[in-house]
């Protein structure tokens, strides 16, 4: 029988996954901690070199989702414990709300609806100015990975242009994509009436929209981030939106979660704010927690999962 600690409880629809599995956690005092062999992690957990040697058992560390940095990939390989992660998991889902926010965003559809419920129908006309037709009009993606390629997709029914910059990317995969792949990220600020974020947070990523960048951007443009609150400084944003440079703003994440009502950001009405849900749908949220639960398992059977962060581990891991 494997031992698995949670620190998130799984969903009912992946407890067959389970039979004949010990499940130990979520729990505050961590009581059972030590006689794990997997780590199962959501993103608001740190887990340290100093949390893995609470587990002198441990044998591999799956983190629900695909950003892991809240995980010292390096501390678990110095103790040889492979670490796992659901890349494709999320894919769709955040594609598809990455599309929700563009389409509230330009069509004003929060506000409208604010003030139908409140002042009342004519003055809408009144207050407000016409949305933003997508047709015609450029897509710049900052990232062209699982996420950043399937929102281009989806932009082809809208039939957008779509701007792309991702240094790691090769021009035929843009090409396959009908994208164009800018030459700097200047480049694409500039030219884009809608900016999307589709990286991760590193240190070449951290706060890289900032007020030269957000300055960059078409007067007017749409900013929308569904990756990661780092790479932006909220600051700069908020300025910009203040100013009426930037025509509104579509946000998933933010800098420090969960943030407060009173945050900043959410006093425009043109920001359309969300509680970091782009991946949680029915069938978003079953995806992540199978893939990363198949894995951990597979793992703790001796087998290679297909999602590695540390493949170097792998021959010298702890068995």
């Amino acid at each position: 029988m494997f031992t698995l600690w949670f620190d998130a409880p799984p969903p009912p629809s992946c407890l067959p996954l389970l039979e004949g599995v010990k499940v130990l956690g979520p729990s505050p005092d961590l009581e059972g901690i030590a006689e794990a062999e997997a780590f199962i992690c959501p993103g608001n957990v740190r887990y340290d070199g100093a949390r893995m040697d609470l587990a002198p058992k441990l044998r591999v560390i799956a983190r629900l989702g695909v950003g892991y940095e809240n995980i010292d990939v390096a501390a678990a390989s110095a103790r040889r414990i492979p670490v796992v992660y659901a890349p494709d998991a999320p894919t769709i889902s955040t594609a598809e709300h990455t599309w929700a926010l563009i389409l509230a965003v330009a069509k004003k559809v929060v506000a409208a609806d604010r003030t139908l419920r409140g002042a009342g129908w004519h003055d809408w006309f009144r207050l407000e100015g016409p949305g933003l037709e997508l047709a015609g009009r450029t897509l710049g993606l900052v990232g062209l990975g699982r996420i950043g390629s399937r929102v281009a997709q989806f932009a082809r029914a809208f039939e957008m242009r779509v701007l792309a910059f991702d240094p790691y990317v090769s021009e035929a995969h843009a090409r396959a994509l009908g994208v164009e792949l800018a030459s700097s990220l200047e480049a694409l600020l500039c030219e884009a009436d809608i900016v999307s974020l589709h990286a991760p947070a590193t240190d070449e990523t951290r706060r890289m929209m900032d007020a030269r960048r957000f300055a960059q951007m078409k007067q007017g443009a749409i900013f929308i981030n569904v990756s990661r609150g780092a790479l932006v400084d909220e600051t700069a944003l908020a300025e910009a939106l203040r100013r009426g440079h930037l025509a509104g703003a579509g946000l998933d994440v933010f800098a420090d979660e969960p943030i407060s009502p009173s945050h900043p950001l959410l006093a425009f009405d043109t920001v359309v704010a969300s509680p970091h849900i782009a991946s949680y749908t029915v069938a978003g949220h079953h995806r992540i927690w199978e893939t990363t639960l198949r894995q951990a398992l597979q793992v703790l059977r001796g087998e290679r999962p297909p999602h590695l962060l540390n493949p170097e581990v792998w021959e010298t891991r702890r068995r």
